[in-house]
Protein backbone atom coordinates (compact mmCIF):
# COMPACT_ATOMS: atom_id res chain seq x y z
CA UNK A 1 0.00 0.00 0.00
CA UNK A 2 1.10 3.50 -0.77
CA UNK A 3 1.94 5.67 2.16
CA UNK A 4 -0.05 8.82 2.61
CA UNK A 5 1.69 11.76 1.03
CA UNK A 6 1.90 14.78 3.26
CA UNK A 7 0.91 18.04 1.64
CA UNK A 8 3.32 20.88 2.09
CA UNK A 9 1.78 23.48 4.29
CA UNK A 10 2.43 27.01 3.23
CA UNK A 11 3.86 29.01 6.08
CA UNK A 12 2.24 32.30 6.83
CA UNK A 13 4.28 35.33 7.65
CA UNK A 14 3.90 36.77 11.12
CA UNK A 15 1.60 39.78 11.40
CA UNK A 16 4.23 42.56 11.36
CA UNK A 17 6.22 41.43 8.32
CA UNK A 18 6.43 43.44 5.12
CA UNK A 19 6.06 42.19 1.57
CA UNK A 20 9.16 42.22 -0.64
CA UNK A 21 7.90 45.38 -2.35
CA UNK A 22 7.25 47.20 0.93
CA UNK A 23 10.61 46.07 2.34
CA UNK A 24 12.41 47.45 -0.75
CA UNK A 25 10.60 50.78 -0.36
CA UNK A 26 11.51 50.86 3.34
CA UNK A 27 15.19 50.35 2.48
CA UNK A 28 15.03 53.16 -0.11
CA UNK A 29 13.50 55.46 2.50
CA UNK A 30 16.32 54.66 4.92
CA UNK A 31 18.87 55.24 2.14
CA UNK A 32 17.47 58.68 1.27
CA UNK A 33 16.72 59.62 4.90
CA UNK A 34 12.97 60.14 4.45
CA UNK A 35 10.08 58.95 6.63
CA UNK A 36 8.41 55.60 5.95
CA UNK A 37 4.96 54.34 6.84
CA UNK A 38 3.12 51.32 5.45
CA UNK A 39 0.83 52.40 2.60
CA UNK A 40 -2.20 50.45 1.39
CA UNK A 41 -1.97 50.37 -2.40
CA UNK A 42 -5.67 49.48 -2.65
CA UNK A 43 -6.65 52.58 -0.65
CA UNK A 44 -4.56 54.83 -2.90
CA UNK A 45 -6.02 53.39 -6.12
CA UNK A 46 -9.58 53.57 -4.78
CA UNK A 47 -9.03 57.13 -3.52
CA UNK A 48 -7.84 58.20 -6.98
CA UNK A 49 -10.70 56.37 -8.69
CA UNK A 50 -8.39 54.11 -10.73
CA UNK A 51 -7.39 57.10 -12.88
CA UNK A 52 -3.75 57.90 -13.70
CA UNK A 53 -2.94 61.16 -11.94
CA UNK A 54 -0.24 61.96 -14.51
CA UNK A 55 -2.10 61.53 -17.83
CA UNK A 56 -5.75 61.41 -16.71
CA UNK A 57 -6.62 58.12 -18.46
CA UNK A 58 -8.28 55.23 -16.58
CA UNK A 59 -6.10 52.42 -15.22
CA UNK A 60 -7.13 48.92 -16.30
CA UNK A 61 -7.13 46.58 -13.28
CA UNK A 62 -6.46 43.49 -15.45
CA UNK A 63 -3.19 44.62 -17.11
CA UNK A 64 -0.17 43.34 -15.18
CA UNK A 65 3.46 44.40 -14.81
CA UNK A 66 5.63 45.00 -16.96
CA UNK A 67 3.16 46.46 -19.50
CA UNK A 68 3.29 50.29 -19.72
CA UNK A 69 -0.44 50.63 -18.95
CA UNK A 70 -0.25 48.51 -15.78
CA UNK A 71 -0.85 50.11 -12.38
CA UNK A 72 1.94 51.62 -10.33
CA UNK A 73 2.28 53.76 -7.24
CA UNK A 74 3.90 57.15 -7.87
CA UNK A 75 5.47 59.40 -5.25
CA UNK A 76 4.36 63.00 -5.84
CA UNK A 77 7.57 64.30 -4.27
CA UNK A 78 10.20 61.64 -5.09
CA UNK A 79 12.06 59.87 -2.29
CA UNK A 80 15.36 60.80 -3.97
CA UNK A 81 14.83 64.45 -3.08
CA UNK A 82 16.10 63.48 0.35
CA UNK A 83 15.43 64.69 3.89
CA UNK A 84 12.73 67.31 4.27
CA UNK A 85 10.39 65.57 1.81
CA UNK A 86 7.15 63.86 2.88
CA UNK A 87 8.58 60.37 2.20
CA UNK A 88 6.56 57.20 1.71
CA UNK A 89 3.23 58.19 3.22
CA UNK A 90 -0.29 57.87 1.80
CA UNK A 91 -0.63 61.61 1.16
CA UNK A 92 2.54 61.56 -1.00
CA UNK A 93 1.42 58.61 -3.17
CA UNK A 94 -0.81 58.62 -6.23
CA UNK A 95 -2.08 56.14 -8.81
CA UNK A 96 -0.28 56.12 -12.17
CA UNK A 97 0.38 53.98 -15.22
CA UNK A 98 3.80 52.32 -15.13
CA UNK A 99 4.81 54.06 -18.36
CA UNK A 100 3.72 57.49 -17.10
CA UNK A 101 5.51 56.92 -13.79
CA UNK A 102 8.71 55.83 -15.54
CA UNK A 103 8.72 58.83 -17.86
CA UNK A 104 8.17 61.19 -14.90
CA UNK A 105 11.39 59.98 -13.31
CA UNK A 106 12.39 61.86 -10.17
CA UNK A 107 10.69 65.14 -11.08
CA UNK A 108 7.92 66.75 -9.05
Amino acid sequence: MAEAVKKKRRRRRPAGWLSRREYAIKLRCEEWGVPYSKVSRAKVFNRDGWVCQLCGDPIDRVIRFPKPLSKSLDHIVPLSHGPGTPGHVESNCQAAHLGCNSSKGNRV
